[in-house]
């Protein structure tokens, strides 16, 4: 019998900080940019999802969402959506992310949470 071992399971580091985790980039003309990013986290498999008001934004409407190898051969990914500022006031936007690592799915909300 052969034994496979795929090697350790790391953490999912998903934060709040504009480097790991959800923020907005405002523009004067544009609105904002909102991203979502899931960094440091192994295996590779991982499932993010931008949710607007609880649904998923279609894939079209998204940017980035490329997983991408770090150093430390850990991964990350990043998703993008750009809105306007009205979009930005009128809507709740949430950062999903499931992964090995982690025993429930983890919800990072943008401002507060919608309830």
């Amino acid at each position: 019998m052969m034994k496979v071992s795929y090697g350790p399971i790391w953490p999912l580091e998903l934060g709040l900080s504009p480097e790991s985790g959800f923020s907005t980039r405002h523009s004067q003309t544009l609105g904002a940019t909102v991203t979502c990013l899931a960094a440091g986290f192994y295996p590779r498999h991982i499932n993010l999802t931008l949710l607007r008001d609880g649904q998923p934004v279609p894939d079209h409407q998204i940017t980035g969402g490329e997983l991408l190898p770090n150093a430390d051969e850990t991964y990350q990914m990043r998703k993008s959506l750009e809105v306007s500022a009205e979009e930005l006031q009128q809507h709740h936007y949430t950062c999903t992310a499931e992964h090995l690592s982690l025993d429930n799915k983890l919800d990072i909300y943008l401002g507060s949470m919608p309830y």
